[in-house]
């Protein structure tokens, strides 16, 4: 699938590809990408990175409205629990003017946690939920802007899909690893 985006096209790989990506970025670096996701669905963001945030990631604002962002990044095997969102429930009432708050993973949520959080006003976003927000928002410049290797301007490496990360041991070396041979393979495109 490819998106158009002034003169450079962005190719989108796999969502596998791209879950797998989200899950071993470093845990900042996944805040700042939320933000910027909002961002692309018309809300103001700051990530707070401050000692003490009480787990508030990211405050995002619309107009009058605030939501309150708590970003877990997590592996594939790792899911938020019921115990988590009552925590991140109770923000609401310790902020004045929130209206919401909603929790964003690259993993997923237990059972449990997806049935109370309705009832306690809370957003769930999974990972592949995440990846169907940047496409409704067609955001995937945003995801470009993290990874590199989404960005093909080459016309016949546009098709071709990158290499599935695998692996979940010292996966952040292979995925550097992945993203170095990726690139070179791109450039070797043009030249053959």
């Amino acid at each position: 699938m490819s998106r158009k985006d002034g003169h450079s096209e962005h190719t989108v790989p796999s969502r596998e590809y791209l879950l797998a990506r989200l899950q071993q970025m470093d845990p900042e670096r996944f805040e700042h990408l939320v933000a910027d996701v909002w961002e692309r669905l018309g809300w103001e963001t700051r990530v707070v990175s401050e000692p003490g945030d009480r787990g508030i990631d990211v405050i995002a604002t619309q107009g009058k409205e605030t939501q309150l962002i708590q970003a877990k990044r997590y592996g594939p095997n790792t899911s938020v629990g019921s115990p988590e969102v009552q925590q991140y429930a109770s923000l609401r009432l310790q902020e004045d003017g929130v209206d919401t708050v909603t929790i964003v993973t690259t993993g997923t949520f237990t059972e449990q946690a997806e049935d109370m959080a309705p009832d306690l006003g809370v957003i769930l976003v999974d990972g592949a939920e995440l990846l169907e927000v940047c496409e409704q928002a067609e955001a995937w410049p945003v995801l470009a802007g993290y990874f590199e290797e989404l960005t093909i301007t080459d016309g016949e490496a546009a098709d071709i899909e990158p290499p599935k990360a695998t692996g979940s041991d010292g996966a952040n070396g292979a995925l550097v690893g992945l993203a170095t041979v990726w690139r070179i393979y791109k450039q070797l495109r043009r030249y053959i």
